[in-house]
This record gives structure tokens, sequence and C-alpha cells, in this order.
């Protein structure tokens, strides 16, 4: 365990605790600016998403007790003391709680919501994977790269691939990336259309894979299978063809709409 930012008594606070909230906090202020670019009813998206906020929580704390389920039933207390938090679970928990809720409110468009979204959540990774650098967490496999790193918990001379390092800089690029996209779709028209097709969002996600299969491979992980495989990796193979249905799909919709004005 790497030294506490702050200790009193029980309470505990590290780097990891503090730069994600911050990355959080940075994701959802943002948002909530970028509603007037998509035209989404600003009262309406803030409940919306107050409780995904909280799906979101839940989803990255529930997937690892899901994945080892009889070791946690065997022992709940260690929900508390090795549950750790999934990227993935907090992306999945997002989702399904904004689709939920956006079909009960037919205020609020779904996709819209999800383009605002976009951009947001890959500045939060970007933030926060600093924080699992510091806390020494999600670390990569043992490397003699020139840039490998030595953690705090290793046997001295033993270096590692940064591999949070590599999902900040992705995500950096790819934030840089969806909003040029999204610039440029502003510029041909396709802002506030309505029913709203999400592009930025499907693409963020398919770029959210391709890093994720990019850099996991190189780093150390106890929740592989023996196909080399975490729960993450299934839920995003399963998702990608959605993905990639709902970004053609978008995209198809957008030039007809067009062609129909």
């Amino acid at each position: 365990m790497y030294p506490a930012l702050l200790q009193i008594g029980n309470f505990r606070l590290d780097s990891y605790d503090v730069l994600w909230m911050i990355a959080l906090s940075l994701a959802i202020c943002w948002s909530l600016r970028r509603l007037r670019l998509y035209r989404v009813d600003e009262d309406e998206a803030r409940r919306v998403i107050g409780w995904t906020f909280l799906a979101m929580l839940l989803g990255a704390a529930a997937f690892k007790p899901i994945w080892k389920f009889r070791v946690f039933a065997a022992n709940p207390s260690l929900i508390l003391t090795q549950g750790g938090l999934s990227e993935v679970g907090a992306v999945t928990g997002a989702f399904l709680a904004a689709f939920l809720l956006c079909r009960r409110n037919p205020k609020i468009s779904f996709q819209s919501l999800c383009d605002v979204a976009a951009p947001p959540a890959m500045l939060a990774i970007a933030v926060g994977r600093w924080g699992c650098f510091l806390n020494g967490c999600c670390r990569g496999v043992v490397s003699d790269v020139p840039w490998a790193v030595h953690f705090l918990r290793d046997p001295a001379g033993e270096f590692r691939h940064p591999t949070q390092l590599y999902y900040s800089l992705l995500a950096a690029v790819f934030m840089a990336v969806l909003l040029l996209v999204e610039r440029r779709l502003m510029k041909r028209g396709y802002a506030g259309q309505e029913p709203h097709d999400a592009i930025v969002a499907p693409l963020a996600l398919i770029l959210y894979e391709g890093m994720r299969f990019s850099v996991d491979w190189l780093r150390e992980s106890e929740n592989k299978t023996e196909t080399g495989l975490s729960l993450s990796a299934y839920v995003l193979l399963a998702a990608l063809p959605l993905m990639v249905f709902w970004l053609v799909r978008s995209i198809r919709r957008r030039r007809d709409s067009l062609r129909l004005s």
C-alpha cells in the first residue's frame, strides 16, 4: 500500500481517490456546460446525470465481486478491502442507467446525452488514470523498455510498463479526435437535428474499446482467465458489434436527413 495523502484514524485518502474525484468532477461540470450545444433540457438532464453518476459508481464497484462471486460470497468483507473499481464497469453502469432513464423521460434524448458526455468521459480517464499510476494499481507486466517504471510494491530492480499512462495518453488523444469530429459535424449541419442520431458517442466507445484491447495485454491482471481475457474484455467484445452498428446507422440516417432537408 502506498503512503496516504491524508489519514485520520481509519479514514485514508490516497492520490487515487483525489485524482479520480477531480476527474469525475471535471467530467460532470463539462458535461453540464455542453448540454446547450446539443439543445438538451438542462433541468431534466441534471436529474438524469445525477442518477447516472450513482449507477456509474455501482457499476465500477460491482465488476470484481461479480467476476469472483464465490470468493466474495464466502467473505463479503473483501468488498470493502479488495473490491477495487472497474472502468468498464463504470461505463457499463452509466450507459445502462442513462438508457433506462431517458426511455422514461421523453424530454431527454438518450443519443444527445451520450454525445454530450463522450468527450468529458475521455477527459475523466485521462486525468483519473494518473491516480492509478501514483497508487501503483492497474500496472503493466515486467519489461525492459527504456520508459519502464519501478513501483514501490515491486522488488528492487524490477520495472514495468506504465500502462496507466498509456491509458491516459490515448484517452487525451481520443478526446481531441472526438472534439475535432464534433466540430466538423456541427459545421455540416448535424447539430440540433431531430431525432438526434449520435455519432460522437459510438465513435468514443469504439475508440475506448481499441484503447483497452491495445493496452490490456501489457497489463498485469489477476482477473484474467485461461483464455487470457477478463470480465471487462468479454463485455467489450460483446459490445463492439453493437457500437459499430450504432455508428454506421447514425451516419446513414444523418446523411439521409440532410438529403431530404
